[in-house]
């Protein structure tokens, strides 16, 4: 089974796929075509198509391949959500971004723990979900995959059964929010709120990530460069403990060679 699992460079400052599409133009000798794509990079783009993923189900790509074809209607958005709505978060994506696809919700709480970065995600509190799902790749093929999948469709069904159920009860307690059609949205959205409990932590996801300075100091999390771990750092040489012995062993860090007394 393919994983359902993507990760794709969003662009650093502008939009990375807008510079391959001007790129792709000009090999073809488009020059004119090529001009006009770069006449609409701005940040703003991505900010605005990052702004409508809690929101809105479609991919990610699609939501900025949207934006750099409306920019005008990208910069109202920004001012309405960072200005009027003060969402000012939604303005740290005009960085170096990435977008991460079809990964479970588990993976999520596990890349947002130490909030090292700017994170925005599909909100199962505005969007009805349609009950995907991401297997974990040890039990595939296995015998305990076909009872994974048994529970996590049981768990999706009450979803679905119960939805309605919750949202008729939460627009009964509040009948003036329930009389003002502004306040519907809200009151439909505690029931997806309350409905989305029954779901698993493997029900699909999709988050885009930004790198950006921690606000802190001390969130700032030093990682070795070649495996990633955070512990027996050494700074002078930007890498773990483990993988400096290897290396060293091996005489591949200059300047360094085995002790023996």
């Amino acid at each position: 089974m393919k994983s359902p699992l993507q990760v794709i460079l969003a662009g650093m400052n502008v939009d990375a796929q807008a510079l391959d599409e001007a790129k792709t133009r000009l090999e073809y000798g488009n020059d004119f075509g090529a001009l006009n794509t770069l006449s609409k990079l701005t940040p703003e783009t991505i900010s605005a198509s990052y702004a409508r993923i809690s929101r809105d189900e479609r991919p990610i790509p699609e939501l900025r391949n949207i934006a750099r074809k409306e920019v005008e209607d990208a910069r109202k958005i920004n001012k309405n959500v960072i200005f009027t709505m003060g969402h000012k978060s939604i303005a740290e994506h005009a960085f170096f971004n990435i977008d991460i696809m079809g990964l479970s919700r588990r993976a999520v709480e596990e890349l947002e723990r130490k909030r090292l970065q700017s994170y925005t995600e599909k909100s199962q509190r505005y969007i009805t979900l349609k009950g995907d799902f991401v297997i974990p790749p040890e039990i595939i093929s296995t015998p305990l995959e076909k009872e994974f999948v048994e529970l996590i469709e049981k768990q999706n069904k009450f979803y679905k059964n119960n939805l309605n159920t919750l949202i008729a009860w939460h627009i009964k307690q509040n009948p003036e929010m329930a009389s003002n059609p502004k306040k519907k949205d809200t009151l439909e959205g505690y029931g997806k709120e309350d409905a989305r409990y029954a779901l698993a932590m493997a029900t699909q996801a999709q988050i885009a990530r930004s790198k950006r300075t921690p606000k802190f100091s001390t969130r700032k999390v030093n990682r070795c460069w070649k495996c990633g771990r955070a512990h027996g750092y050494l700074r002078k040489y930007n890498m773990c403990r483990i993988c400096f012995r290897e290396l060293a062993e091996r005489g591949e860090i200059p300047g360094i060679t085995r002790s023996s007394w």
